[in-house]
């Protein structure tokens, strides 16, 4: 399941950025692969629907973008900002979140889109939220699910992969604004 790292140093162009990885959790072929069967799951699941796709920027960009290309149904794309790592490798427990100004949910089929489900307390709070609205759906997807205790139970509908409770990097994914532009995903050197 881990792509040796040698194989991906081989890129010229990110050697640099890659060289601070300790290992490889999953490569851009194993990602792509997975993005595409979540994207025919979600279009046959919502077949006949318009549906309010609700995304979390910034860690989700290369996620939701590879994803929703892929889906052949009309949809409305609403982002959002919301974290609760502040810049670190672990949550403060605090949810920060910049709510769209003047956006309408009640009634809408919504498919909320994340990178990862960690602790679970930014997807629950965006979830209630959500539903305050009324919408006639709520739907979530991640790429990533981590297998580790959850402080808040948030139910998911599509997942790309679970994974280990690591932090992890690339394919969206920051440590401080740094690494999002890997193309797989992979754990930092300590």
């Amino acid at each position: 399941m881990f792509a040796p790292l040698s194989n991906i140093l081989a890129m010229p162009v990110l050697s640099g950025v890659l060289s601070d990885l300790h290992r490889v959790l999953l490569s851009a072929e194993s990602i792509r692969s997975r993005v595409t069967e979540m994207a025919r799951t979600i279009e046959r699941d919502y077949a006949g629907k318009e549906i309010t796709v609700v995304v979390l920027m910034d860690g989700a960009l290369f996620f939701v973008a590879d994803l929703l290309r892929q889906i052949d149904l009309p949809m409305r794309i609403v982002t959002l900002g919301a974290s609760s790592y502040h810049g670190g490798t672990e949550s403060t427990g605090q949810v920060k979140i910049n709510w769209p100004a003047g956006v309408e949910f009640c009634g809408q089929d919504i498919l909320l889109l994340d990178d990862i489900l960690d602790t679970g307390l930014t997807l629950k709070a965006l979830r209630d939220r959500l539903q305050g609205e009324s919408p006639a759906t709520l739907k979530t997807a991640v790429l990533l699910d981590k297998k580790r205790p959850r402080q808040h139970v948030v139910p998911l509908n599509y997942c790309g992969f679970e994974i280990e409770d690591e932090f992890v990097v690339g394919y969206g994914m920051d440590y401080q604004g740094r690494f999002r532009n890997l193309p797989c995903i992979g754990i930092l050197k300590p």
